[in-house]
């Protein structure tokens, strides 16, 4: 009778995934060892940078003739607002530091009037 354990389906296809996984792992390690892949792959990043770049200014100076703002322009805009954002807040904790100054250095702040008092309440007959 033939054992359990070899007709376990799960089991033989993790042993296929490991072997297979090697082979391949071994192939690529192997090709990618050659120099002319290496030049070749350089060569491509090389070719990939240029032509990003490239598309880059051009897409630049096609939204400067539209007088549209670039992705430049933005990151400057939220660097300005950013930075008067900072100066807000310090003129802001400033302003706080003044007014407390200010509460402190009055002693004995005057009293507060009480309104007169005209009504008068009803009188109770009996």
């Amino acid at each position: 009778m033939t054992d359990e354990k070899d007709l376990d389906p799960l089991r033989l296809m993790r042993d296929w995934f490991v072997q297979s996984e090697k082979m391949w792992s071994d192939a690529m390690s192997e090709m990618m060892a050659d120099e002319r892949v290496a030049k070749t792959s350089g060569r491509f990043m090389q070719e990939a940078l240029h032509t990003q770049r490239m598309f880059s200014e051009s897409m630049g100076q096609y939204l400067s003739n539209m007088n549209m703002p670039s992705r430049t322009d933005i990151l400057d805009l939220k660097d300005r607002v950013s930075q008067m954002e900072d100066s807000l807040n310090q003129v802001l904790v400033e302003l706080r530091a003044l007014r407390a100054e200010k509460a402190t250095a009055e002693d004995d702040p005057a009293p507060r009037k009480k309104p007169a008092r005209t009504r008068k309440a009803p009188k109770k007959s009996d």
